[in-house]
C-alpha cells in the first residue's frame, strides 16, 4: 500500500526560510483606500462614525475608508466609498474591488479573499470639475 499523495501548496512570498513578513491591518487599509481613490467615479469624503459627529477629530479626508483582517497570505477588506453622481454604482464598485485586489497583490503579496464595499452616498463632483459643453 502506497502513501497518499499530497500536493505541496505554494508558499506565501511573505514566508521564507529566512523569516516571516507580517503586514499590519493599517498598511492594508491605507493601500485599499488609495486603490479605491484611483478608480474613476469614486469621490467625496466618506463621513462615518466619529468623523461625522466631530469632523475635526479625523485628519484623513480621503474618498474611502477601510478596515482589514490580515492572515498569513490572505486578507479580507471592508471598504466604504462614495460614488460620484451619475456614475453607475455597480460598475464603480466592481472596478474598485478589482483595483483593490490587484494593488494588494502587487504591493503586499496578499490575496484578497473578500472585498466588501458599502456605498453610503452618491455625491456630486466638486464645482469646477464638471465638463463644459462648448
Amino acid at each position: 500500500m502506497s502513501a497518499p499523495l499530497t500536493a505541496e501548496l505554494p508558499k506565501s512570498p511573505l514566508v521564507t526560510s529566512r523569516g516571516e513578513t507580517i503586514i499590519g491591518p493599517a498598511v492594508v487599509e491605507k493601500i485599499a483606500t488609495r486603490a479605491a481613490s484611483e478608480v474613476d467615479g469614486v469621490g467625496g469624503v466618506v463621513q462615518t462614525g466619529l468623523s461625522r459627529l466631530l469632523p475635526w477629530s479625523v485628519g484623513d479626508d480621503g474618498p474611502a475608508r477601510a478596515s482589514a483582517e490580515v492572515g498569513t497570505d490572505t486578507v479580507t477588506v471592508d471598504l466604504t466609498v462614495n460614488v460620484l453622481y451619475p456614475q453607475p454604482v455597480a460598475t464603480v464598485t466592481n472596478e474598485v474591488r478589482s483595483q483593490v485586489i490587484r494593488r494588494l497583490s502587487e504591493l503586499c503579496g496578499l490575496r484578497a479573499t473578500e472585498v466588501n464595499i458599502a456605498v453610503p452616498a452618491l455625491v456630486t463632483p466638486p464645482r469646477g470639475t464638471r465638463r463644459r459643453v462648448e
